[in-house]
């Protein structure tokens, strides 16, 4: 007589059991992790944009904009003046309008929102903005996973956890 090895359809089926019950209890706190990466992200784009932008004007000893993006024509890119919405994206151009732009971001992913002063937000030939500039990045309210970025008048950008 040969000894069988292997399993049994009974363990096969627990086993499975097991498994289903594991990934129900684990699948929520992956959209809590899923939702956490694209807020950190989001904010890191656009502190990386102000970053960019303070660079460049210092750089070029010219002024550099950053403006929310209008995305009624996606061929010619263009600001929303007088925005304060900017999750459809943002535009980097140095100059008086955004014909040849330096960046253009997209728009945030699923629910972001991003807000802040009104567009467009200018950084001088020293790096330096006219007024102090605060973005809050939020996917609705409550939420513990906001940002905000502060743009400070010497040009200094910060990024910090800020619940909304």
């Amino acid at each position: 007589m040969r000894n069988q090895t292997g399993f049994t359809l009974m363990e096969l089926l627990v086993v499975i059991a097991i498994a289903g019950i594991l990934t129900g209890i684990a699948i929520p706190s992956f959209r809590g992790i899923i939702l956490n990466a694209e807020s950190r992200e989001a904010a890191t784009d656009f502190y990386s944009t102000l970053a960019r932008a303070r660079s460049e004007a210092i750089a070029r000893n010219a002024e550099v904009s950053v403006c929310a993006r209008d995305l009624a024509d996606l061929d010619v890119p263009a600001c929303l003046d007088d925005a304060t919405d900017w999750q459809d994206g943002w535009i980097v151009y140095a100059g008086a309008t955004p014909d040849t732009p330096l960046q253009i971001h997209g728009p945030l992913p699923g629910d972001l929102a991003l807000t802040g002063v009104t567009s467009p937000l200018t950084f001088d030939a020293n790096g330096r903005v006219a007024t102090l500039a605060t973005f809050d990045l939020c996917r609705g309210t409550p939420d513990t996973r906001g940002r905000q970025l502060t743009v400070s008048r010497s040009g200094r950008v910060a990024l910090v956890l800020e619940p909304c």
